[in-house]
Protein backbone atom coordinates (compact mmCIF):
# COMPACT_ATOMS: atom_id res chain seq x y z
CA UNK A 1 0.00 0.00 0.00
CA UNK A 2 1.31 3.32 -0.84
CA UNK A 3 2.27 6.13 1.04
CA UNK A 4 -0.03 8.34 2.48
CA UNK A 5 -0.10 12.56 2.53
CA UNK A 6 0.34 14.11 5.93
CA UNK A 7 -3.36 14.58 6.93
CA UNK A 8 -2.02 17.60 9.10
CA UNK A 9 -2.41 19.51 6.06
CA UNK A 10 -5.98 19.55 6.31
CA UNK A 11 -7.70 23.38 6.20
CA UNK A 12 -8.52 24.77 9.82
CA UNK A 13 -11.34 27.42 10.63
CA UNK A 14 -9.83 28.66 14.19
CA UNK A 15 -10.74 32.85 12.90
CA UNK A 16 -14.56 31.69 12.14
CA UNK A 17 -16.03 34.22 14.93
CA UNK A 18 -14.85 36.94 12.98
CA UNK A 19 -17.93 36.78 10.55
CA UNK A 20 -20.45 36.64 12.78
CA UNK A 21 -19.19 39.84 14.60
CA UNK A 22 -18.74 41.66 11.21
CA UNK A 23 -22.11 40.60 10.44
CA UNK A 24 -23.26 41.63 13.85
CA UNK A 25 -21.52 44.90 13.84
CA UNK A 26 -22.75 45.41 10.25
CA UNK A 27 -26.85 45.06 11.44
CA UNK A 28 -25.98 48.02 14.27
CA UNK A 29 -24.63 50.14 11.63
CA UNK A 30 -27.74 49.80 9.95
CA UNK A 31 -29.85 50.39 12.75
CA UNK A 32 -27.86 53.49 13.92
CA UNK A 33 -28.57 54.67 10.57
CA UNK A 34 -32.21 54.11 10.79
CA UNK A 35 -32.04 55.87 14.28
CA UNK A 36 -30.78 59.30 12.65
CA UNK A 37 -33.69 58.65 10.11
CA UNK A 38 -35.74 58.47 12.43
CA UNK A 39 -34.80 61.64 14.74
CA UNK A 40 -34.66 63.87 11.78
CA UNK A 41 -38.53 62.59 10.81
CA UNK A 42 -39.48 63.32 14.28
CA UNK A 43 -37.75 67.16 14.48
CA UNK A 44 -39.53 67.74 11.05
CA UNK A 45 -42.72 66.74 11.96
CA UNK A 46 -42.29 68.93 15.58
CA UNK A 47 -41.77 71.78 13.02
CA UNK A 48 -45.65 71.21 11.34
CA UNK A 49 -47.24 69.84 14.48
CA UNK A 50 -46.41 71.74 17.93
CA UNK A 51 -49.02 69.72 19.26
CA UNK A 52 -46.77 66.52 18.97
CA UNK A 53 -43.73 68.03 20.17
CA UNK A 54 -43.73 67.41 23.66
CA UNK A 55 -43.69 63.48 22.79
CA UNK A 56 -40.94 63.83 20.50
CA UNK A 57 -38.01 62.58 23.36
CA UNK A 58 -40.37 59.92 24.17
CA UNK A 59 -40.67 58.35 20.41
CA UNK A 60 -36.94 58.79 20.05
CA UNK A 61 -35.89 56.51 23.07
CA UNK A 62 -38.56 53.90 21.71
CA UNK A 63 -37.63 54.18 18.20
CA UNK A 64 -34.20 53.95 20.00
CA UNK A 65 -34.84 50.74 21.71
CA UNK A 66 -36.69 49.07 19.17
CA UNK A 67 -33.55 49.79 16.68
CA UNK A 68 -30.98 47.91 19.52
CA UNK A 69 -33.10 44.97 20.09
CA UNK A 70 -33.79 44.70 16.71
CA UNK A 71 -29.82 45.19 15.45
CA UNK A 72 -29.07 42.78 18.90
CA UNK A 73 -31.73 39.92 17.43
CA UNK A 74 -30.10 39.94 13.68
CA UNK A 75 -26.88 39.57 15.09
CA UNK A 76 -27.74 36.66 17.34
CA UNK A 77 -29.31 35.15 14.34
CA UNK A 78 -26.27 36.22 12.06
CA UNK A 79 -23.90 34.35 14.54
CA UNK A 80 -26.44 30.85 14.83
CA UNK A 81 -26.02 30.72 11.17
CA UNK A 82 -22.54 31.12 11.06
CA UNK A 83 -21.68 28.57 13.55
CA UNK A 84 -24.04 25.68 11.77
CA UNK A 85 -22.19 27.05 8.55
CA UNK A 86 -18.75 26.71 10.07
CA UNK A 87 -19.80 23.01 11.69
CA UNK A 88 -21.21 21.32 8.02
CA UNK A 89 -17.88 23.28 6.28
CA UNK A 90 -15.65 21.49 9.00
CA UNK A 91 -17.43 18.16 8.67
CA UNK A 92 -17.11 18.47 4.88
CA UNK A 93 -12.98 19.06 5.12
CA UNK A 94 -13.08 16.03 7.30
CA UNK A 95 -14.70 13.73 5.11
CA UNK A 96 -12.29 15.08 2.07
CA UNK A 97 -9.23 14.61 4.02
CA UNK A 98 -9.81 10.80 4.56
CA UNK A 99 -11.31 11.44 1.36
CA UNK A 100 -7.61 12.24 0.02
CA UNK A 101 -6.10 9.80 1.79
CA UNK A 102 -8.19 6.54 0.61
CA UNK A 103 -7.48 8.29 -2.97
CA UNK A 104 -3.73 6.64 -2.70
CA UNK A 105 -4.98 3.37 -2.22
CA UNK A 106 -3.28 1.08 -4.86
CA UNK A 107 -4.94 -0.65 -7.82
CA UNK A 108 -7.66 -3.04 -6.74
CA UNK A 109 -9.04 -1.06 -4.35
CA UNK A 110 -11.82 0.75 -4.84
CA UNK A 111 -13.68 3.81 -3.23
CA UNK A 112 -17.37 5.11 -2.92
CA UNK A 113 -18.11 8.69 -1.27
CA UNK A 114 -20.95 9.88 0.07
CA UNK A 115 -23.28 6.76 -0.08
CA UNK A 116 -26.69 7.51 0.28
CA UNK A 117 -28.56 5.69 2.58
CA UNK A 118 -31.92 5.20 4.84
CA UNK A 119 -29.91 6.60 7.95
CA UNK A 120 -27.86 9.23 5.73
CA UNK A 121 -25.39 8.98 3.94
CA UNK A 122 -21.95 7.10 4.88
CA UNK A 123 -18.89 8.92 4.18
CA UNK A 124 -16.99 6.56 2.64
CA UNK A 125 -16.91 3.19 1.17
CA UNK A 126 -13.85 1.15 0.43
CA UNK A 127 -13.67 -2.18 -1.46
CA UNK A 128 -10.36 -4.39 -2.39
CA UNK A 129 -8.46 -7.33 -1.42
CA UNK A 130 -8.68 -6.67 2.48
CA UNK A 131 -12.93 -6.73 2.15
CA UNK A 132 -15.23 -3.92 2.70
CA UNK A 133 -15.42 -0.95 4.83
CA UNK A 134 -17.88 1.76 5.90
CA UNK A 135 -16.29 4.36 7.25
CA UNK A 136 -17.48 7.83 9.08
CA UNK A 137 -15.17 10.51 9.61
CA UNK A 138 -15.88 13.02 12.46
CA UNK A 139 -14.14 16.07 13.17
CA UNK A 140 -14.47 17.05 17.04
CA UNK A 141 -11.72 17.87 18.82
CA UNK A 142 -10.33 16.82 22.35
CA UNK A 143 -9.60 13.43 23.69
CA UNK A 144 -11.64 9.93 22.69
CA UNK A 145 -11.56 7.35 25.14
CA UNK A 146 -13.96 4.34 25.95
CA UNK A 147 -15.98 3.36 29.50
CA UNK A 148 -16.62 -0.35 28.35
CA UNK A 149 -18.94 -0.08 25.13
CA UNK A 150 -19.49 3.25 26.03
CA UNK A 151 -17.69 6.24 23.71
CA UNK A 152 -16.52 9.26 25.86
CA UNK A 153 -15.22 12.85 24.22
CA UNK A 154 -13.23 14.24 27.19
CA UNK A 155 -14.63 12.16 29.63
CA UNK A 156 -18.50 12.77 28.50
CA UNK A 157 -20.57 10.53 26.12
CA UNK A 158 -21.15 11.77 22.40
CA UNK A 159 -24.40 13.55 21.92
CA UNK A 160 -25.57 11.30 19.60
CA UNK A 161 -24.62 7.18 19.12
CA UNK A 162 -22.16 7.34 16.84
CA UNK A 163 -21.32 3.62 16.75
CA UNK A 164 -25.02 2.53 16.18
CA UNK A 165 -24.86 5.10 13.55
CA UNK A 166 -21.95 2.82 12.43
CA UNK A 167 -23.58 0.00 12.92
CA UNK A 168 -26.37 1.08 11.09
CA UNK A 169 -24.72 1.95 7.69
CA UNK A 170 -23.04 -1.37 8.13
CA UNK A 171 -25.92 -3.16 8.15
CA UNK A 172 -27.37 -1.27 5.30
CA UNK A 173 -24.63 -2.10 2.75
CA UNK A 174 -25.01 -5.57 4.56
CA UNK A 175 -28.40 -5.63 3.41
CA UNK A 176 -28.26 -4.12 -0.13
CA UNK A 177 -25.29 -6.93 -1.44
CA UNK A 178 -27.76 -9.56 0.01
CA UNK A 179 -30.39 -8.18 -1.97
CA UNK A 180 -28.86 -8.11 -5.13
CA UNK A 181 -27.42 -11.97 -4.82
CA UNK A 182 -23.83 -10.32 -4.64
CA UNK A 183 -23.04 -11.87 -1.29
CA UNK A 184 -23.93 -12.30 2.29
CA UNK A 185 -21.26 -9.90 3.64
CA UNK A 186 -20.78 -7.48 6.61
CA UNK A 187 -18.97 -4.67 5.84
CA UNK A 188 -16.36 -3.83 8.64
CA UNK A 189 -17.58 -0.32 10.48
CA UNK A 190 -14.94 2.11 11.06
CA UNK A 191 -15.14 5.93 12.41
CA UNK A 192 -11.73 8.19 11.70
CA UNK A 193 -11.69 11.29 13.73
CA UNK A 194 -9.87 13.77 11.79
CA UNK A 195 -9.08 16.27 14.70
CA UNK A 196 -8.97 14.29 17.90
CA UNK A 197 -6.19 12.56 20.24
CA UNK A 198 -8.03 8.87 20.26
CA UNK A 199 -6.51 6.77 22.82
CA UNK A 200 -8.23 3.64 22.09
CA UNK A 201 -6.32 0.32 21.76
CA UNK A 202 -9.90 -2.06 21.33
CA UNK A 203 -12.96 -1.94 19.20
CA UNK A 204 -16.04 -0.25 20.61
CA UNK A 205 -18.60 -2.82 20.64
CA UNK A 206 -17.20 -3.80 17.42
CA UNK A 207 -16.29 -0.97 15.44
CA UNK A 208 -12.89 0.47 14.67
CA UNK A 209 -12.40 4.11 16.32
CA UNK A 210 -9.08 5.37 15.09
CA UNK A 211 -7.91 8.87 14.25
CA UNK A 212 -6.15 10.24 11.24
CA UNK A 213 -2.71 9.67 11.62
CA UNK A 214 -3.27 6.25 12.25
CA UNK A 215 -5.62 5.61 9.25
CA UNK A 216 -2.45 4.13 7.10
CA UNK A 217 -0.93 1.69 10.03
CA UNK A 218 -4.95 0.21 10.45
CA UNK A 219 -5.18 -0.69 6.88
CA UNK A 220 -1.88 -1.95 6.34
CA UNK A 221 -2.42 -4.11 9.49
CA UNK A 222 -6.18 -5.71 7.54
CA UNK A 223 -5.22 -9.32 6.40
CA UNK A 224 -6.02 -9.95 2.44
CA UNK A 225 -8.49 -12.28 1.87
CA UNK A 226 -11.32 -10.91 -0.44
CA UNK A 227 -10.94 -12.33 -4.23
CA UNK A 228 -10.75 -9.92 -6.79
CA UNK A 229 -13.45 -10.78 -8.82
CA UNK A 230 -15.73 -10.27 -5.31
CA UNK A 231 -14.47 -6.96 -4.75
CA UNK A 232 -15.78 -6.28 -8.43
CA UNK A 233 -19.43 -7.79 -7.75
CA UNK A 234 -19.16 -5.34 -4.66
CA UNK A 235 -18.49 -2.21 -6.31
CA UNK A 236 -20.34 -2.75 -9.57
CA UNK A 237 -23.58 -2.78 -7.09
CA UNK A 238 -22.71 -0.04 -5.12
CA UNK A 239 -22.00 2.12 -8.14
CA UNK A 240 -25.16 0.96 -9.64
CA UNK A 241 -27.33 0.88 -7.02
CA UNK A 242 -25.79 5.05 -6.30
CA UNK A 243 -25.80 6.42 -9.70
CA UNK A 244 -29.91 5.02 -10.19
Amino acid sequence: MSDFPNAKEAVTYEKAGLSARKITHSHITIGVFFLFLSIGGIYRYIGTNQAIASLGLIVMVIVSVKIYHWAQAMGEKAEKFTDRAIAWKQGEVAEGSVGALLETLPNGYFVVNAFVTKDGDTDHIVVGPKGVLTIETKNQKGVVTNDMDRLLLDGHPFEKDIIEQAWAHSYYVRDLLSEKGVCALRPQPVIVFTDADVQLKERVRGVHVIGIKDLHAFLERLPVWMSERLSKGIIDCLWSTQNR
